[in-house]
């Protein structure tokens, strides 16, 4: 189900397997929509019985915080409540993040999924820092993916070697590994964000993962939904311990 006026799509499985499962809120990287490169994903998540929200910021790529606030107001006119997942890619990831910024505490956020983001700016530093000093997602489930953003050019490295020099090729060999540990950096440096988080990286594809493997983001969707209760579950874990427990260091039988 497309909106006429703002090119969002809504995709929805049987409604008896819809029932009580987060909305799915996918995130688009700079200078191309969701159409159609998230089209395999939803597919996907839709088939496990997901409904899928493609959202579309337009042509006029307005900042996070005005997208996000779109966002929360078309979220609040459909009557789309939470709990939803987040899944961003690339630029989507401030996008993603400025949701959670602005409207995490009103929202019922129950995991994230970002998709080699990290390294693309437009989040306000000050915002970035704040959220990792706070682990802003608490104890809700977030998977980092990473691809391989220089795959083409550790390739296109491979097959100059007949046309260049040791030295050329040492060099080249040594700047791209440089950036590959940055990368390495950036994208892990996410995890902070959340205490039960995951890192996942597909060495063999570029930096289009969502289009490209489909199935990985999928399956990181699906570990989105086995953990989203963890947190909760452990805390009333340890009350019911110590409920057991206390009792008898008092010298008297628990209950």
């Amino acid at each position: 189900m497309a909106s006429p006026v703002t090119g969002h799509r809504l995709l929805l499985p049987n409604p008896a397997g819809a029932t009580g499962r987060p909305l799915v809120i996918c995130f688009h990287g700079s200078g191309e929509p969701c159409l159609p490169s998230w089209d395999k994903l939803a597919a996907l998540l839709v088939s496990h019985g997901l409904p899928v929200l493609l959202y579309e910021r337009g042509p006029l790529n307005p900042k996070p915080e005005e997208a996000t606030a779109g966002l929360y107001t078309y979220l609040a006119n459909e009557n789309l409540a939470g709990p939803y997942i987040l899944i961003a890619h690339s630029y989507g990831g401030a996008f993603a993040r400025t949701f959670l910024h602005r409207h995490g505490a009103a929202a019922n956020i129950a995991g994230v999924v970002l998709v080699e983001t990290g390294q693309e700016g437009g989040l306000d530093p000050k915002v970035e820092e704040a959220q990792y000093a706070k682990r802003v997602l608490g104890s809700k489930p977030l998977s980092v993916v990473r691809g391989n953003s220089f795959l083409g050019q550790w390739r296109a490295l491979e097959a100059s070697g007949a046309n260049a020099s040791s030295a050329e090729l040492r060099l080249r060999r040594e700047m791209l590994q440089k950036y590959d540990e940055e990368d390495e950096r950036l994208k892990k440096k996410q995890l902070a964000l959340s205490r039960n988080a995951r890192y996942v990286h597909i060495p063999d594809c570029g930096h289009h993962a969502v289009r490209d493997r489909p199935d990985v983001v999928a399956a990181e969707v699906q570990w989105v939904l086995q953990n989203m209760g963890d947190g909760r579950q452990n805390r009333e874990g340890k009350r019911k311990f110590w409920r057991r427990i206390i009792p008898r260091l008092c010298g008297r039988r628990g209950t």
